[in-house]
């Protein structure tokens, strides 16, 4: 089946020229509080509901200069990157107006770009690939057994130099896909079904092609898009069953320096009348990460919110883990910061320790390493993450720095003006 060509979602780009432009109006003014935290590389979001018909046009005010800056609407909120490091106890103020005559032209050099192809979604930032989210099924390598095919994950991953991060169907575990989230020891309607074993024949994970919930985002500010990916159990005899359906939604920025930043954004529900208990196990379902073939124990290194490492991070909690290591270019990697609000947060790590595999590099949230979770008809569940992809390396004060920025967002403030 062929991968279809989702239309962009329909958005209104604050850097629109309207042809029927009236007199400029302020419609809003945003400001914006630090609060406790430096702001670094911080995405702004806030609701706002556009009036149809009408120009708009996001300025920062510094005293009596306005500068124009791009900004972005869709899903009912708008968002811009806050700009210049905003140090705690301080303010930013923006204003909105509306059929400004110097409305900002897109800089399609910077947008958030989406490519869909009969195989998946790759998400660009500028010239800079962020990462393909593979949708179609990838076959194995000659000789290996075909129960080890699956599509819906990510990999590549990169860097924002270009290097990989992640790696697939390594020899060791050829069930491991760069960055999924398949869940391994459950129970479905009085059976135990294991997703992520795929060579078990009990479960997979399959993307729902004919989901009417699919989509891609291109945009200024942001892009990216929402891809439902259906955890079905394997009918020995009988027909399959979709246990949990769930829309996975990735998010990229632009105007984030020396890093790429994008969000992985997981929403579960059952998929039958019938619950589904993610039972306790070391691993699975949250936001497992494959790491780079040439990677091991000797040119790499994970270091977690709580000062952990290889050699004791596993089985502890964790808000962050970041893993850095010698790549084809030189040195980079990745933070991943888990969202607070997830369950059985701050969530438990997999972490291999230093001696297992080789040396091989994995790292996971595993929301239910310690802790099982009932999944009830008619709910929704979220799994929420934020991922930060870097070229060298960062510090443990900067890994923290972004956790908060994320954990912690700025307060913004908007009020109504109807002056001409």
């Amino acid at each position: 089946m062929k991968y279809p060509r989702y239309a962009s979602l329909i958005m209104i780009t604050l850097f629109a020229i309207s042809a029927r432009a009236q007199d400029s109006l302020l419609h809003l003014v945003y400001t914006v509080k630090a609060g406790k935290y430096t702001r670094h590389n911080t995405i702004i979001s806030h609701p706002v509901q556009p009036k149809e018909g009408a120009v708009y046009q996001l300025y920062l005010v510094e005293g009596k200069k306005k500068t124009p800056v791009l900004s972005q609407t869709g899903n009912g909120r708008i968002a811009w990157n806050l700009g210049a490091d905003l140090l705690p106890g301080k303010t930013r103020t923006f204003e909105l107006w509306t059929n400004t005559k110097d409305a900002l032209a897109s800089n399609a050099t910077e947008a958030v770009t989406v490519d869909n192809t009969a195989e998946g979604f790759t998400v660009k930032r500028g010239a800079e690939t962020v990462l393909f989210y593979q949708a179609a099924i990838k076959d194995v390598p000659a000789g290996v057994d075909t129960a080890f095919r699956r599509g819906g994950f990510i990999h590549p991953a990169y860097t924002p130099g270009g290097k990989v991060l992640t790696n697939i169907q390594p020899k060791d575990h050829y069930h491991h896909y760069g960055i999924w989230n398949p869940w391994t020891d459950t129970e479905f309607e009085g059976q135990t079904i294991d997703f992520w074993n795929l060579k078990k024949l009990s479960g997979t994970v399959r993307v729902n092609f004919e989901s009417n919930r699919n989509r891609s985002v291109s945009g200024p500010v942001w892009g990216g898009f929402l891809q439902v990916q259906d955890h079905v159990v394997l009918g020995k005899g009988t027909p399959d069953k979709t246990a949990i359906k769930e829309e996975l939604e990735v998010t990229a920025y632009c105007g984030t320096k020396d890093v790429l930043i994008w969000d992985y954004n997981s929403k579960l529900t059952c998929g039958t009348a019938s619950p589904i208990i993610l039972k306790e196990y070391r691993y699975g379902g949250g936001f497992g990460f494959r790491g780079a073939e040439k990677w091991n124990n000797e040119n790499s290194a994970v270091l977690t919110s709580e000062g952990k490492t290889r050699k004791d991070g596993d089985m502890t909690h964790a808000r962050w883990f970041k893993i850095t290591g010698a790549l084809k270019g030189g040195q980079g990697g990745i933070l991943v910061l888990s969202s607070p609000k997830n369950f059985n947060a701050p969530q438990p790590l997999r972490i291999w320790p230093e001696k297992d595999q080789n040396g091989q590099v994995f790292a996971e949230f595993s929301p239910t390493k310690d802790k099982a979770w009932k999944l009830e008809p008619g709910n929704d569940y979220l799994q929420e993450y934020r991922v930060i992809t870097f070229d060298g390396d960062l510090t443990a004060e900067q890994a923290e720095a972004y956790w908060n920025d994320y954990a912690h967002p700025p307060e913004v403030v908007a009020k109504a003006k109807k002056t001409k």
